[in-house]
C-alpha cells in the first residue's frame, strides 16, 4: 500500500512538472522607426509581451548586436497571463544611413532566446566648421586628429591625406615636429591663406618600423606657438607575396576553437577571465608576432608565443569590469605569422551594470 502511495506522490510531482511550462509571445518582435534625423538624437521602441504559460517567466539578460542600442527591460518575474516590456533604445550620433540592429531576450522559457529587430533610416544633420574640422590647431582646422592607415603590408609603404582649412583672418604655416623615422609628412601649401584649404599628406613605411598588428605612433602639429599631438595608427600585416607554393603548403595555421568569450552581468570594477586556445594546425611553427586589446581594462596573456604544428597554447583574458554600464563588446587581436590567417580577433562581451 506504501509503495502504491509513493509512486502515486511521484506520478502528480511529475504531472505537476511536466505540465509547468514558462512561454513568452510577443505583440511583435519587429519595429521600424522610418526616417529619424541624427539632430534628434536618441529613438526608442517598447516591445511589449505577455506570459501565455503556467509558470513564472524571468527575463534573465538582453544582448544587443551594437553598442548603439541599448536594451531594457522588465526585472522582476511576470506571472501566468501578465505582460512586460523590452526597450530598445538607438542612437543615431555619427551613423547617417540604413540601420538594422536586432536585441537576443534570453528567457527561462522555451526557446529560450527571441530576437527583436529595429530598423529605419538616419537623416545626417548639417555639421557646422567645427563639427567638419573638429581638430584645432590655432585657427588651423584638421578634419581628425587621428590618420588611420589601416592594412600596410610589412614590406610596403602606405599614403593618406587629411584634409585641413584655416579659419583665421592671417596666412597659417604649419609646421610638423617629432615625427617617427617612418613617416613622412608634409603640408600643401605649407603656408595656408586665410579661409584656405590644404592637404596634409603622410607616408607611412611599414618596413621601417618593423613591428606587426595594431601600432599607434605620436607626433606633433604646430602652427604659430600652437601645437598638438596628431596620432597616427596602423596595422601591419606579414607580407607573405614571395613565398613558394611549397613554402605556402608548409606553412602555420592559426586556428581558434572559440572566437567569443561571454560573461554574466557584473558590477564595475569586478574581475572577469576568460581562457582561448589557439593552435596550430600547420606544418611548421606558428609564431605568435602580437597580442593586443582595444582596452586598457582588457589585459591578455599568452604564455607560450611559438607553438609546435599540431599543439596548442591558452590565450588568457582578464578583463576589470568598467564604471560605465551597459553592454559591452571588447576586442582581443591575434596577429600570427600565418598566411591563411594573418589576424584574429577574439571576443569578450557581456553587461556591467
Amino acid at each position: 500500500m506504501k509503495k502504491i502511495a509513493l509512486s502515486f506522490t511521484l506520478f502528480c510531482m511529475a504531472t505537476t512538472l511536466a505540465c509547468a511550462q514558462v512561454k513568452i509571445t510577443f505583440a511583435a518582435t519587429k519595429h521600424e522607426f522610418g526616417n529619424i534625423k541624427e539632430a534628434d538624437g536618441d529613438v526608442s521602441h517598447v516591445f511589449t509581451f505577455k506570459n501565455t504559460g503556467n509558470a513564472p517567466l524571468v527575463i534573465k539578460n538582453v544582448e544587443t548586436s551594437c553598442g548603439c542600442t541599448s536594451p531594457d527591460w522588465t526585472k522582476e518575474p511576470v506571472m501566468p497571463g501578465k505582460s512586460g516590456v523590452v526597450k530598445a533604445t538607438f542612437s543615431p550620433a555619427g551613423r547617417p544611413g540604413r540601420f538594422d540592429k536586432n536585441l537576443t531576450v534570453i528567457t527561462n522559457a522555451q526557446p529560450e532566446r527571441t530576437v527583436l529587430y529595429i530598423s529605419g533610416n538616419v537623416a545626417a544633420k548639417v555639421k557646422t566648421t567645427e563639427e567638419e574640422y573638429p581638430f584645432a590647431v590655432d585657427a588651423l582646422r584638421l578634419k581628425s586628429g587621428t590618420l588611420d592607415f589601416y592594412r600596410v603590408l610589412s614590406s610596403g609603404t602606405k599614403t593618406d591625406n587629411l584634409e585641413a582649412l584655416n579659419t583665421g583672418s592671417i596666412p597659417a604655416v604649419v609646421h610638423f615636429d617629432n615625427v617617427p623615422a617612418h613617416v613622412s609628412i608634409v603640408s600643401d601649401p605649407v603656408s595656408i591663406p586665410a579661409g584656405g584649404k590644404a592637404t596634409i599628406k603622410c607616408t607611412y613605411n611599414a618596413a621601417k618600423r618593423g613591428e606587426f598588428g595594431p601600432v599607434t605612433d605620436e607626433l606633433s602639429v604646430r602652427v604659430s606657438k600652437v601645437k598638438r599631438t596628431l596620432k597616427i595608427r596602423a596595422n601591419i600585416e606579414e607580407d607573405f607575396s614571395k613565398l613558394t607554393p611549397a613554402e605556402l603548403e608548409k606553412a602555420p595555421v592559426l586556428k581558434v576553437a572559440q572566437t567569443t568569450h561571454k560573461f554574466n552581468t557584473v558590477k564595475k570594477g569586478e574581475k572577469v577571465t576568460g581562457d582561448f586556445e589557439l593552435k596550430n594546425e600547420g606544418k611548421t611553427d606558428l609564431l605568435i608576432r602580437k597580442v593586443g586589446s582595444n582596452c586598457d581594462c582588457l589585459k591578455p596573456v599568452l604564455a607560450e608565443t611559438t607553438i609546435r604544428p599540431g599543439k596548442s597554447a591558452v590565450l588568457k583574458a582578464e578583463l576589470v569590469a568598467p564604471a560605465e554600464a551597459g553592454t559591452k563588446f571588447y576586442e582581443i587581436t591575434v596577429t600570427a605569422n600565418s598566411p591563411k590567417q594573418r589576424q584574429i580577433v577574439l571576443y569578450m562581451t557581456g553587461t556591467v551594470e
